[in-house]
């Protein structure tokens, strides 16, 4: 019984890779399937991947601890300036309190903007409304118009037109799906981008040092962890491709499973970065969203200047052409 059962299990296998190997028999010619005498050469580039796959596989285990919360003292090899000391409001951005002092002032808000960042960007919205969830919008207009594939080809998905959704009847259910979801992986980052901007617009402030310390670390490992990525797709499709089509070489088959192993350490590396920008952005999510809080709580609801209602009517103008198209 054991012996047909297994029999039973194993047969569709052995059928289904029979059939792969008839297919790239019957594509690939004898010459190609054996290496098309090349088999020192594949040999010589399984010998260079082995030798590159211990230490990328080396640096993996060596930063592992940086995909965590570990990965912020990180910012600090990055200066603010100049960027902090050119902007108008000056250096600092015009913050009541700077992000590095949240920690100490608001540290149960700090705490509540990492560990639930969904429940505190719904917070940190409403207090940036003032309350009046009627102001309430898709993303607040900022990203209104052509996104993705619309951005190509007019007509194409998706073009967004905020505030003819029905945001006005259950905004607080559409403040959620825009922290949650709308935004696809990025939904909230997105939301927090949002509700920082609106702030930094309606009170007149820039960048505080901390926040351009946090861009240029994310985007610096950021442009690495895409390297690493696409290195990783480059090696593993191509020591797929060696690997199927000279399946009679013993140094393709050979420096198929050294590509594959150099991609594996690739994609780790990869991930480690992902998980420590992630947590980088998280860290500093808590300590905006308490620097927030407290500059509102400090000045109210400021007076729009004259040049602020004509940015507003503006973009009131536009949204209403927006929709009329």
């Amino acid at each position: 019984l054991t012996h047909t059962t297994n029999t039973t299990i194993t047969t569709p296998t052995m059928q289904q890779a029979q059939q792969a190997q008839d297919c790239v028999n019957s594509v690939c010619c004898n010459c190609w399937t054996e290496g098309c005498g090349l088999d020192q050469c594949y040999g010589t580039c399984a010998d260079g991947l082995e030798c590159a796959a211990g230490p990328i596989e080396y640096c993996a285990d060596l930063i592992w601890c940086f995909g965590s919360p570990l990965a912020f003292p990180c910012i600090f090899f990055f200066p603010p300036n100049p960027e902090n000391e050119q902007q108008p409001q000056g250096a600092g951005g015009g913050w009541d309190v700077a992000m590095m002092e949240t920690p100490a002032q608001k540290p149960l808000l700090c705490c509540l903007g990492s560990l639930c960042p969904c429940a505190s960007q719904w917070l940190a919205r409403r207090a940036a409304l003032h309350g009046d969830m009627t102001k309430y919008k898709l993303w607040q207009g900022y990203h209104d118009g052509p996104q993705c594939c619309a951005r190509r080809c007019p007509g194409a998905p998706i073009t967004i037109r905020s505030g003819t959704y029905g945001e006005d009847q259950c905004p607080e259910a559409f403040l959620c799906l825009e922290i949650c979801c709308l935004g696809g992986i990025n939904s909230l980052c997105c939301a927090h981008n949002v509700t920082r901007r609106l702030v930094k617009e309606e009170y007149g402030l820039g960048q505080d040092p901390t926040e351009i310390r946090v861009n240029k670390c994310t985007d610096f490992f950021g442009r690495i962890m895409a390297a690493c990525c696409q290195c990783a797709m480059c090696l593993r499709c191509t020591s797929c491709l060696i690997g199927c089509c000279a399946p009679g070489s013993e140094g393709a088959q050979e420096c198929s499973s050294e590509g594959r192993r150099a991609a594996s350490a690739c994609f780790r590396i990869g991930r480690i970065l992902w998980r420590g920008i992630q947590s980088v952005k998280l860290i500093a999510m808590g300590c905006m969203v308490a620097q927030q809080d407290v500059h509102i709580r400090n000045h109210g609801v400021p007076e729009p200047k004259a040049v602020e209602k004509e940015e507003m009517e503006d973009r009131m103008d536009e949204r209403e052409e927006l929709v009329t198209e």
